[in-house]
């Protein structure tokens, strides 16, 4: 009877410790002593463009009638646009839309129809950033009576990136040895590295215009435009062998 409980317990004591060392093999990825550090990089810039979306409406009680209209005013616009378009600059048509306008009534609990509604939608990709709020003035006085964003980019977002990254490498050895002198070890060499990037987010801006209400209320000359900063934020885990 004491040597079926002997072997039992011995069974059971060989099946956790074998347990014990699979999950730790399993779960420790190096046979070393290891550091693990993550290093972060950070790169703030200057954008050197800009997209502005601008829409040109028009409605009218026939379907005809608004085509008709929006295509005089859209070509409007787009004549001013090209006019003042640099070597690098370019414009594009995004969307255009022709849908039946109704509008709910309440005396009758119904929806009516009101006519319909034609949108030419045009981004305009452009690098001189100085002239924004003329470019805005002209095209509202040529026709668009919505300008939906204002967004602001860059056109060297890899460059900034691997800027970034060389500060998150630089930050994490730093950190690393501050660590490993503190802890009375020493750093033998580098195991593992694992970089991951935020590319710079376009940075939006508040301006728009959403009818000729809005900018006639806007007082002339068109208000100055900041275009803000760009940042860039990197980071690396290195995995440094120790002893």
């Amino acid at each position: 009877m004491r040597y079926k409980i002997t072997a039992i317990t011995t069974i059971c004591f060989i099946l956790v410790l074998t347990a014990f060392t699979g999950s730790y093999a399993q779960e420790g990825k190096y046979e070393k002593n290891t550091l693990s550090i993550t290093g972060q990089g950070k790169i703030t810039a200057s954008p050197d463009k800009a997209s502005i979306s601008i829409a040109v409406e028009s409605r009218s009680d026939t379907a005809e009638g608004a085509v008709k209209d929006n295509s005089v005013k859209t070509n409007k616009v787009m004549e001013v646009i090209k006019a003042g378009l640099g070597e690098d600059d370019k414009v594009s048509t995004a969307g255009y839309n022709l849908s039946p306008v109704y509008e709910y009534n309440n005396e009758t609990k119904k929806s009516e129809f009101k006519g319909y509604t034609a949108s030419n939608q045009i981004i305009v990709e452009t690098h001189n950033l100085n002239d924004l709020g003329k470019l805005i003035d002209s095209v509202a006085q040529a026709g668009s009576n919505r300008i939906d964003s204002l967004i602001f980019d860059t056109t060297e977002r890899e460059a900034y990136r691997k800027q970034a990254l060389e500060k998150a490498v630089k930050d994490a050895r730093a950190t690393a040895e501050t660590v490993a002198g503190a802890a009375g070890v020493k750093i033998v060499k580098i195991l593992s590295i694992r970089p991951t990037s935020d590319m710079p987010m376009p940075v939006y801006s508040d301006y728009a215009i959403r009818g000729k209400m809005a900018y006639a209320e806007a007082a002339p000359p068109p208000p100055p435009i900041e275009p803000g900063e760009l940042t860039v934020k990197t980071s690396v885990n290195i995995v440094f062998e120790i002893e």
